[in-house]
């Protein structure tokens, strides 16, 4: 049963200014390298980047940046679109794609000066196995799980973190966190807009990336939206040589363009305004490239300490020298400058997007003229994805300041159908409609949408890849 509002008569479409939307999420001052070395700012003051290991919500205002766990729909604050609960329309929710990044998981970037904790996984079971297809008879495989484990004869182990973690790994919190992240979606979208069917079902659609992490989150997410149903379900993955997301599709150009952006006078001019606070860290860089060209390594190996319970690193030959919190903030202020200039302000970002997710963009668009045109058999579609995949789908949609996506962070694509066959469109971040330069996604008709989108899926996009140019 879709959810139905039955009301006076349809108005024009408006944008929505009746939603809180938190400063944090569209900090202004993010486009000046100004942004990460002012400390008036402090993300920490009005952001979260903590989290106890299993801990799988958190106490803070919902709209809160919280890099840990990002806000999402939920039943006790979710909003319907301003037309329908103010009266103006009579609507119908007929298609909901949703897309998120996976939930928290250890860090993917090891500090070269060494690591002085190593991540404990004890407390999580990688399920690794393959069954045969239902229908055939066979015996079904053993549940076993992958537990990660140092042999001490491991010759290229003698400088390695001793952990029991595959880096990156989903951690527990993560997977609680998903667990909870369904719950909610269900609270949403099962109880209270009655628009999810009672089981995934023909009308149902899941897709990961070919990662683990994405996977594994998926396991979680669709436990906590359907708990009791029982058996298998299906997640769609395209190979990994062509997938389209996660960066996978071979793209030469996309090298390109980020060399190019990343050496632009822009770019070069935060690396000068940041040389202090790497020189200060040092230490744990030992002043390689990755960690001294961008944010990115630096905020990885940070965020997943602290999301996770663990301290930030101390110096593994002087333990009394530890990264502070202040200067953690101001690699993840830089880190949110950085997704800010590669999607949004950067002179490439359209091409750059285009080389990054353009594909995936031109699948979104794809569903969307189906359900238009009455060709769609799915109503539900969910994504489990990344952040350099929330990031440009985001930056297509001209969100005025782009923040490093953080864990689980969502995008919700709603499609309404009014009264006269009209259907208008939504986008949630976040579980808010999106602030953009195009006004709040709060209510806007979808070949609106789909204009702003279709830029940034180009047909041509092998061509592009390629370096080839159409005369």
């Amino acid at each position: 049963m879709s959810f139905l509002i039955a009301l006076p008569s349809l108005a024009s479409a408006v944008v929505s200014s009746s939603h809180v939307l938190y400063r944090t999420f569209y900090p202004s001052s993010i486009n000046s390298t100004s942004w990460y070395s002012n400390i008036s700012p402090s993300t920490y003051n009005d952001s979260i980047y903590q989290t106890n290991t299993y801990t799988s919500a958190t106490n803070a205002p919902y709209g809160t940046y919280d890099y840990c766990t990002m806000p999402h729909p939920r039943a006790d604050v979710y909003q319907l679109p301003a037309p329908v609960a103010n009266g103006s329309v009579r609507a119908e929710l007929v298609y909901l794609q949703y897309i998120q990044r996976h939930q928290r998981r250890t860090s993917y970037n090891s500090l070269p000066g060494g690591e002085n904790q190593a991540y404990d996984c004890d407390n999580v079971e990688a399920f690794l196995y393959a069954s045969p297809n239902g229908g055939l008879p066979q015996p079904q495989p053993m549940h076993v799980f992958g537990k990660t484990y140092t042999d001490p004869s491991n010759p290229f182990a003698a400088n390695y973190v001793k952990s029991t973690c595959q880096l990156p790994q989903l951690t527990v919190g993560g997977i609680l966190d998903g667990f909870q992240h369904g719950k909610d979606l269900w609270s949403v979208y099962g109880e209270k807009l009655h628009f999810l069917p009672s089981v995934p079902n023909s009308k149902t659609w899941f897709r990961s990336s070919e990662s683990v992490l994405t996977q594994q989150s998926a396991g979680g997410v669709l436990r906590g939206i359907w708990p009791y149903h029982t058996g298998p379900v299906p997640l769609h993955q395209q190979p990994e040589a062509v997938d389209t997301t996660n960066e996978s599709f071979e793209c030469d150009r996309r090298t390109t363009v980020l060399s190019e952006i990343e050496n632009s006078t822009e770019w070069q001019s935060h690396l000068e305004a940041a040389a202090p606070l790497f020189n200060s860290l040092s230490w744990a860089s030992q002043n390689e490239s990755d960690f001294t060209f961008s944010f990115n390594s630096f905020a990885d190996n940070f965020q997943a300490r602290l999301c996770n319970g663990y301290n930030l690193p101390c110096n593994v030959k002087n333990l009394s020298q530890c990264a502070t919190m202040a200067q953690a903030e101001e690699i993840f202020r830089g880190g949110d400058w950085e997704w800010n200039y590669w999607y949004r302000t950067n002179p490439q970002a359209l091409l750059y997007t285009q080389t990054v997710e353009g594909p995936f963009i031109a699948e979104i668009i794809q569903r969307l003229q189906a359900v238009q045109n009455g060709n769609s058999s799915i109503i539900y579609e969910h994504d489990f994805l990344h952040d350099n995949d929330i990031g440009p789908i985001a930056g297509a949609l001209g969100i005025t300041a782009l923040r490093w996506p953080g864990m689980g962070s969502n995008i919700a694509f709603e499609l309404w159908k009014v009264r006269g066959g009209s259907i208008y469109a939504r986008v949630l971040y976040s579980g808010q409609p999106m602030v953009t330069i195009y006004g709040t996604l709060d209510w806007i008709l979808l070949p609106e949408l789909i204009g702003i989108l279709q830029p940034y899926a180009p047909k041509n996009i092998v061509q592009i890849c390629n370096n080839v140019t159409n005369s």
